[in-house]
């Protein structure tokens, strides 16, 4: 029987893999209003494919939420449910289509990545690759751009933060969550302000799968992330629509596809890497 996938959340930390094979690990970040749980149930589709060649660890969103899009009432019973924004973060339709979201990313959200990614490390094991879905995406897209950043300025600080590709699934409204401490790097990095600003605002080129629903209502959401945020070319950014609404694939060809993207970029990120 294969392994369960982990979950994580504030206070807790991944299994240790001394008695077990390592593989490359996966973060997985869920939607508004769910958490672990619902994101395993969610994702396993797409896991029952992935798991033989990585390990999948699901974080949970820090922050207390009403249940989310779709959660009710099939999840009936597993709250609570958690989301990736402070309660003070609230906005509206108006809002979005304004820009007025943060790209901040909150203390908790950066401490319970960082010490994630840090627990898998010491164990022996790697973060390869990021997915996300829905609110997650955003999360995720800030973890991409913070790894360019670092990478821009060349330093070892915070290496926590360094990955290699994602997969977002019906992605939510930009803009990417940025760490602060990357902000901090690149405020000490000594470049000029033209320059900071250049690598703040610049589109993300780590190779990204974005996965959206035909059917979804907030698809509108999605692609004003992709095409504010994302440099879409083959390589880097790839879009792929699917008849679907605000959930993961579930024919098993477009799961394969996807399963198969996956497998793809973390060969050739791998191959970068060495």
């Amino acid at each position: 029987m294969a392994a369960p996938i982990t979950y994580m959340t504030p206070g807790t930390a991944p299994q240790s893999q001394s008695e077990q094979s390592i593989k490359p690990t996966l973060l997985t970040f869920h939607g508004s209003g769910s958490n672990g749980t619902v994101h395993t149930v969610q994702l396993a589709r797409l896991s029952r494919l992935l798991k033989p060649h990585f390990d999948i660890v699901s974080l949970e969103g820090p922050f207390p939420s009403a249940a989310g899009p779709g959660v009710l009432p099939f999840f009936e019973g597993c709250g609570p449910f958690k989301r990736w924004l402070p309660p003070h973060e609230k906005i509206d339709v108006e809002g979005i289509k304004r820009g007025d979201a943060s790209s901040n990313m909150s203390p908790e959200v950066e401490s319970l990545v960082k010490s994630t990614v840090t627990k898998i490390r010491s164990d022996g094991g790697r973060v390869a690759g990021l997915i996300g879905f829905s609110q997650g995406t955003r999360v995720v897209a800030g973890l991409l751009k913070g790894t360019e950043i670092r990478r821009a300025v060349s330093t070892n600080e915070e290496d926590w933060c360094d990955f290699g590709f994602a997969l977002s699934v019906c992605d939510s409204h930009p803009p990417p969550m940025i760490p602060g401490s990357v902000r901090e790097v690149l405020e000490k990095s000594g470049l000029g302000d033209e320059e900071r600003e250049r690598l703040l605002t610049e589109k993300i080129r780590l190779p990204s799968l974005h996965v959206l629903g035909e059917k979804d209502e907030w698809k509108w959401t999605g692609k004003m992330l992709i095409e504010q945020s994302y440099h879409v070319e083959k390589g880097m950014t790839e879009v792929r629509e699917m008849d679907m609404g605000h959930h993961y694939p579930v024919i098993a060809e477009e799961t394969e596809l996807v399963k198969d993207w996956v497998m793809e970029t973390y060969e050739k990120t791998r191959d970068v890497e060495k």
